[in-house]
């Protein structure tokens, strides 16, 4: 699932938000360092104790804090959005449109994670459950902070679209596919990279309905009965090839030699 934001020079961005459970395992990864961290503070400080146990336990506390603090917080603003757990996971915290967060945003985030989404008396799933809740899979502190976190590794890439067959190119020259939507053929060529994916049932379901519908919009009709996957294959293909002309054509220089005498 792919989300759109708007950047500052109001340029639409596709973006897919991390999931709970990715997000889940990334937060689990930098509990981990912190709780590592606040070992090796209780470690070092009782190789130098001195006083009594109560400043020995408000030094300890006060370390504590810091340390849980100061390593998202640092890293977080130091990487541009990124903790250990985000690198392991492949995700990356930016601002709402699209920007490299500042250190106000970790600190807000890191902050309200403590206090709010993995805070004692929210029973540590306060952040879980606002994250389910959220459309983008924001926790409490990403809502105030004005952060989202993405996805920064890229899907597995779809498969080729197929070339019109020889026995079908005349009649899919002569289709009319300017009655088309544009989410239709998309829906239709993203069918047809994926459908290797999908379940027989499914496929065949959702093979039928796309050719129903682009076959009431197109003319003429094809030569002879083709299976619905077959069908919407080569209207792909054919929307593929025809744009593919057009780019080149635009893209076209002539050479001395094809230019009229008189501009030579």
């Amino acid at each position: 699932m792919s989300t759109q934001i708007v950047t500052g020079d109001a340029v639409l961005l596709d973006v897919r938000p991390a999931r709970v459970p990715t997000r889940m395992f990334s937060a689990l990864v930098d509990l981990a360092v912190v709780a590592l961290g606040n070992y090796g503070w209780v470690v070092v400080l009782g190789l130098f104790r001195e006083g009594s146990n109560a400043q020995f336990g408000a030094v300890q506390l006060i370390g504590h804090i810091l340390v849980s603090l100061t390593y998202p917080i640092a890293t977080e603003t130091l990487t541009r959005g990124r903790t250990l757990g985000a690198f392991a996971l492949g995700l990356r915290v930016t601002r709402d449109d699209g920007g490299v967060i500042r250190f106000r945003h970790a600190l807000i985030r890191w902050l309200t994670f403590w206090a709010f989404d993995f805070a004692v008396w929210t029973g540590l799933m306060g952040g879980l459950i606002c994250a389910a809740l959220n459309p983008h899979g924001k926790r409490l502190g990403d809502v105030l902070a004005g952060t989202i976190v993405i996805r920064t590794r890229a899907p597995r890439s779809p498969r080729p679209l197929p070339d019109v067959p020889d026995e079908f190119a005349d009649w899919a020259g002569r289709l009319e596919l300017g009655r088309i939507p544009a989410d239709l053929l998309n829906a239709a060529r993203h069918f047809v990279q994926r459908r290797e994916n999908l379940l027989p049932h499914p496929r065949r379901t959702i093979a039928e309905d796309l050719a129903a519908k682009i076959y009431a919009r197109t003319s003429p009709p094809p030569p002879h009965e083709m299976p619905p996957e077959d069908y919407l294959a080569v209207v792909v293909a054919e929307r593929r090839r025809r744009e593919t002309e057009r780019v080149n054509r635009r893209q076209w220089v002539p050479t001395a030699e094809e230019l009229p005498a008189g501009w030579r």
